[in-house]
């Protein structure tokens, strides 16, 4: 049974009663996860499958990237890549767009990392790579990766139309992908797509702040963000 949660922002406990319920929980973060080690998912994966994208604040702080790409953990990233995950190609894209970067529709800046660590000043870098912060924005290279394979589901930390702070360019790639349903997260209220949903060739879902989804677009819990 496949799962999609809404960002975590570091906290995993409304998460339990839904994976020990069952045994055969794949569970999928849309990013966020917001971690200062790897332990909070370790727990996790005593109780289900887990598998997830990257969103704008596993990038905030040291601690954040390294429970990510310096664990077992960065093998779980779906990011520019399509797993199969119980019989579904399941596609993934973290982070965000910056208008450092690219800000869509807007031409990008940068085409790749490597380009931009090319007009970098080497104090500008980190770890001898782009800057920590856009470890986890999202370059026109990234959608290049994905945009000639095919999948059954896309999973984005970003929103596409015909949310009103979406990108059409998710939109473009998930049409050309061949998917029929789009996961996101990053905007928090759950944003209401039934509407909507006619007027793409696939279904879009927002899992907002602590929220879970189920593969039918329906809501088992619904987060809000009071923070």
């Amino acid at each position: 049974m496949i799962l999609f949660a809404g960002d975590p922002h570091g906290s995993y406990e409304h998460l339990y009663p839904f994976v020990q319920a069952r045994s055969d929980i794949s569970l999928i973060i849309l990013g966020d996860l917001q971690l200062t080690s790897p332990q909070p998912l370790d727990d996790l994966a005593k109780y289900c499958d887990i598998w997830f994208i990257h969103g704008n604040h596993d990038s905030k702080i040291v601690a954040a990237f390294d429970a990510i790409w310096g664990s077992h953990w960065k093998e779980r990233n779906l990011h520019g890549q399509v797993v199969e995950i119980e019989g579904k190609r399941i596609a993934g894209l973290g982070g965000v767009f910056r208008g450092q970067i690219w800000m869509p529709p807007s031409k990008p800046v940068f085409f790749d990392p490597i380009h931009y660590c090319q007009y970098c000043p080497p104090e500008g870098l980190w770890r001898n790579g782009i800057p920590l912060r856009h470890r986890v924005s999202i370059f026109p290279s990234d959608i290049e990766t994905l945009e000639t394979q095919q999948a059954d589901i896309l999973i984005c930390h970003e929103a596409p139309k015909p949310h009103p702070l979406g990108f059409r360019v998710l939109n473009q790639l998930a049409e050309k992908m061949g998917v029929k349903q789009l996961y996101h997260g990053h905007h928090h209220e759950n944003f209401d797509y039934t509407q909507l949903n006619r007027k793409n060739a696939f279904q879009t879902i927002n899992v907002g702040f602590r929220s879970l989804c189920d593969l039918e677009g329906n809501y088992l819990l619904q987060g809000v963000d009071d923070r």
